[in-house]
């Protein structure tokens, strides 16, 4: 019998191998997607090595490696970029604080062995794990007066400005904070001590005001979200452009409160999620609960996704994507659900007829409803669902001028749409293709 790290390997093996397949590419498109896809340092920062170690982090899971780390990033950024790596710890290395990275700076390990555990990310420390950039809540110059001085706990700046909700950054480019950086092959764990025993709140990595910067091979355990890019409650609103995550691992989400397990977009533009599995459910029937979602996007993308077991929490939805257009959901497994994939709008002037967001090739098992519809100009094609109540469900009256590409038995309306109209044959046969 395998012991429990040994079926671990086997999992992520096994969806190494899946991932490889459902993106039809060989060795040639691996060697592709890592050297171009996943973005490379400029040729000049390329000459720089560091090593962690050199600046004082220990690995032993006692001494606090966090000023090692973030001393090691400052330099990166005074030489104008580097490569820095964190060789496999003693134990793991043990930070109290996030770590901040600008520009052009590399940070790798050598994948599910390099374990680094964050303590304590609560919302003063800017829900910290690593930041790529800068915001208000998360704010690098407020961080650096920690580490000067280790008086003052907290990195939410409000006398920063972000952008504007939709005052994206691919447009206000004087909004940027950090650019052609890159995070890989690491294991980042969220872990609260005994005075915050029911501590929430963390995000392994936390993109804001970044642009061209890229996460891959990223194993998480214990945090409220694994990824997170941008904002939208303002005034942390932080957009990002062409960013991106992929190959990521989430081995347990936060058991204590989950928003989005997997990972959030927010006020952003063509930014991606890609090659993504959560091995373990969220706690049934904790606050919120989702896989993944958009908000307030355009042109992003989620692809690739495994979910077997969601878990029962009070929204339990695999994907949600609300307020956004020209998105791409593609190839997504969401199991035990209220939803598999929903789309959403609350704001009107996100909705565009000339760039649909386009729904491909979705299966939920054991889930209530596997596509549910509140929204306009979509793409749905190649939904599927086993052991679940319904395939397509429109959900209100808002779900119409949609391609719905599926035999008119997989879609039907909510019970209360029905009773505000009268013809709901035709409601949805107006949008079947």
């Amino acid at each position: 019998m395998m012991n429990q790290d040994e079926y671990l390997e086997e999992c992520i093996n096994s969806e190494r191998r899946l991932f490889l397949k459902n993106s039809a590419i060989g060795l040639f498109g691996t060697y592709f997607f890592v050297n171009n896809a996943y973005g490379t340092l400029k040729k000049a920062a390329q000459e720089h090595s560091l090593n962690v170690m050199d600046f004082g982090a220990r690995g032993d899971g006692i001494n606090d490696d966090a000023s090692a780390f973030q001393n090691a990033c400052d330099y990166s950024l005074k030489i104008g970029g580097a490569k820095i790596y964190i060789p496999d710890p003693v134990k793991y290395y043990k930070l109290s604080f996030p770590v901040y990275l600008s520009d052009n700076t590399e940070v790798f390990g050598e994948g599910k062995t390099t374990r680094i555990v964050f303590e304590d990310p609560l919302f003063i420390k800017g829900r910290g794990g690593f930041v790529i950039g800068s915001s208000q809540e998360a704010n690098k110059n407020f961080a650096n007066e920690w580490y000067k001085n280790k008086k003052n706990p907290t990195t939410i700046n409000l006398g920063f400005k972000n952008p504007s909700q939709r005052e994206y950054l691919r447009d206000n480019p004087h909004f940027l904070q950090a650019e052609n950086s890159l995070i890989h092959d690491v294991f980042l764990e969220a872990k609260f001590t005994n005075k915050n025993a029911r501590g929430w709140g963390g995000y392994g990595i936390n993109f804001v005001n970044a642009r061209d910067c890229h996460a891959y091979n990223i194993w998480g355990s214990g945090w409220t979200q694994l990824i997170g890019m941008g904002s939208d409650v303002p005034p942390e609103t932080p957009s990002n452009h062409n960013c991106s995550a992929r190959n990521l691992y989430v081995i347990s989400p936060d058991l204590e409160r989950t928003y989005y397990s997997i990972g959030f977009i927010a006020n952003s533009t063509n930014c991606l999620i890609e090659n993504a599995v959560q091995y373990n459910p969220m706690t049934p029937g904790s606050m919120n609960g989702s896989g993944i979602a958009t908000n307030l996007c355009e042109d992003c993308t989620i692809k690739n996704i495994r979910i077997p077991n969601l878990g029962r929490t009070v929204t339990s939805e695999g994907i949600l994507i609300n307020n956004s257009s020209g998105c791409l959901v593609e190839d997504i497994y969401i199991g035990n659900a209220k939803t598999a994939v929903s789309v959403f709008f609350s704001l009107p002037e996100t909705l565009n007829d000339k760039k649909n967001n386009i729904f491909n090739n979705i299966e939920g098992v054991n889930c209530d409803v596997v596509m549910a519809v509140y929204s306009k100009f979509n793409v749905i094609k190649s939904i599927s669902g086993v052991n679940s109540k319904f395939i397509i469900l429109l959900k209100n009256s808002n779900a119409t001028n949609n391609f719905i590409y599926s035999p008119s038995n997989d879609v039907a309306v909510s019970t209360k749409l029905r009773h505000r109209i009268l013809l709901d044959e035709k409601f949805i046969s107006s949008q079947l293709r």
